[in-house]
């Protein structure tokens, strides 16, 4: 039988919040951890890597159009639902 979770009982969902690469895009620059340069080159890999991710799309919140305390509420309703879990 596959568990749902760890070694401690916790459990181990895996959420991606993802926007489209634009609004993702224009969020880096203005980050002020790196510079613009830097954070526009670290988005774009990152970005790409999570841009397909086969079986694990379904794990998705799409951020694009939500303000913080929406992707929370989306979080908090997705973990309560246990749709995210992982299991090993």
């Amino acid at each position: 039988m596959v568990k749902s979770r760890t070694r401690n009982n916790y459990e181990v969902h895996y959420i991606i919040l993802r926007a489209t690469k634009e609004v993702t895009m224009k969020r880096a620059i203005n980050r002020s951890k790196l510079d613009e340069d830097a954070n526009i080159e670290l988005v774009e890999k990152m970005w790409e890597q999570f841009n397909n991710l086969d079986h694990y799309e379904s794990n998705i919140i799409d951020t694009t159009n939500q303000s913080i305390e929406q992707s929370v509420s989306t979080i908090k309703a997705v973990i309560e639902k246990k749709s995210s879990l992982l299991t090993i």
